[in-house]
C-alpha cells in the first residue's frame, strides 16, 4: 500500500534539492580540504590560521543552514494551515500544477 508524503519527506526533499543546488554552485571553485584546490601555505603558522578560521566560517555556515531549516519547517507548517482554512487540498494543488503545466507547454510550441 502506497503512503501519501508526509510533511517531513517533503521538507527533506526541499533540503536534499537546496544541498546539491549549493554544492554544485557555491563550492565549485573553493579551497577546502576535500576539493583538491588548496592554498600554496607553505607556514605552518599560517596553515593552522588559515584552517582554524575555515572551523570557524563553518561553523557560522551551518548555524545559518539549522536557522533557515527552521524557519522554513514553521513557513511550511503554516502554509498547509493556510491551506486547510481555505479548503485547498492537495488535489486541487496537484490539477492546478497540471493544468499549468500543460499550458505552459502548449504555449510554447514544444
Amino acid at each position: 500500500m502506497d503512503r501519501s508524503p508526509t510533511l517531513d519527506d517533503k521538507t527533506d526533499e526541499l533540503y536534499d534539492n537546496a544541498e546539491i543546488a549549493h554544492h554544485g554552485s557555491l563550492y565549485e571553485n573553493a579551497s577546502s580540504p576535500d576539493s583538491g584546490v588548496h592554498p600554496n601555505l607553505t607556514d605552518p603558522v599560517e596553515q593552522a590560521r588559515q584552517e582554524e578560521e575555515w572551523k570557524r566560517e563553518l561553523a557560522e555556515v551551518e548555524e545559518d543552514i539549522q536557522t533557515l531549516r527552521q524557519t522554513l519547517s514553521t513557513k511550511i507548517r503554516r502554509t498547509q494551515d493556510l491551506k486547510q482554512k481555505l479548503g485547498i487540498t492537495p488535489l486541487q494543488e496537484f490539477q492546478h500544477d497540471l493544468q499549468s503545466g500543460l499550458k505552459t507547454v502548449t504555449e510554447s510550441g514544444v
